[in-house]
């Protein structure tokens, strides 16, 4: 069975597969990328369509406005021509030729915004829907983000802990076997130990051991897999 620095230096092997996996889970959070990129998916669309509709609905305000001020030159011109203020046949031809223009000015507004009564609501609806699915997308990517903010400090404060809870675990092996270790932790994606386990294999690798190696495992011997290179861990009942 394992000897006593061995099962010291297990002890800080499952430390450090528990930092490795706070790394990883670390690697995973979630921070709305897919949110992020429907979002901008959606502000791309509101810079086109969005803008080409409210380029309309502020056409049909404006030539409203516009249609408003000829209207009301006219009124005040027959006002001027009816009234009996003008008598003059010249300024009488002035007014009437003013009054014809505006009209004719006018008329080409009324044609305008015929056309605009047809484009301006279809277009108001997709702006208020695509308005909508943009809110709703920030606030997805909002409510994402702050569940990976929750979710880091979490984990952030949790490997505090073990980080600290390492160095206290690094004090109980022997140095040789403790520099032994971490040059393989440093070779092998942080892992430097492994578990036989019951099929008489390396639990890092799954190759069968040798019969030799298997038989140093058992006497409690540091010995490391010729295939995967990391120090073998024996408990009683394990083969």
């Amino acid at each position: 069975m394992a000897s006593p620095d061995l099962r010291r230096l297990w002890a800080l092997h499952e430390i450090d597969a528990e930092i490795l996996d706070l790394k990883r889970r670390a690697a995973r959070l979630d921070a709305g990328f897919t949110e992020a990129a429907k979002l901008k998916e959606l502000t791309a669309k509101d810079a086109s369509a969005g803008e080409a509709a409210r380029s309309l609905i502020t056409e049909q305000l404006d030539t409203e406005l516009k249609q408003q001020g000829y209207d009301e030159k006219i009124k005040k011109f027959e006002k001027q021509l009816f009234s009996g203020a003008v008598t003059n046949s010249r300024e009488v031809e002035a007014l009437q030729k003013e009054i014809t223009m505006l009209k004719r000015h006018r008329d080409g507004f009324d044609d305008r915004l015929l056309e605009l009564m047809d484009e301006v609501p279809p277009a108001q609806t997709e702006l208020d829907k695509l308005t909508a699915q943009i809110e709703d997308a920030k606030k997805a990517l909002a409510a994402k983000r702050q569940i990976a903010v929750v979710e880091k400090g979490k984990i952030e404060s949790t490997y505090k802990a073990v980080v600290a809870k390492r160095e206290e675990a690094k004090k109980l092996v022997p140095p040789a076997l403790l520099n032994r270790y971490e040059s393989i932790v440093k070779r092998y994606e942080g892992v430097g130990m492994a578990e036989v386990v019951k099929n008489r294999s390396c639990g890092g690798c799954g190759t069968l051991l040798p019969a030799r190696t298997l038989q140093c495992a058992l006497d409690g011997q540091v010995i490391t897999c010729e295939s995967c290179h990391r120090i073998l861990y024996y408990t009683t009942g394990v083969v």
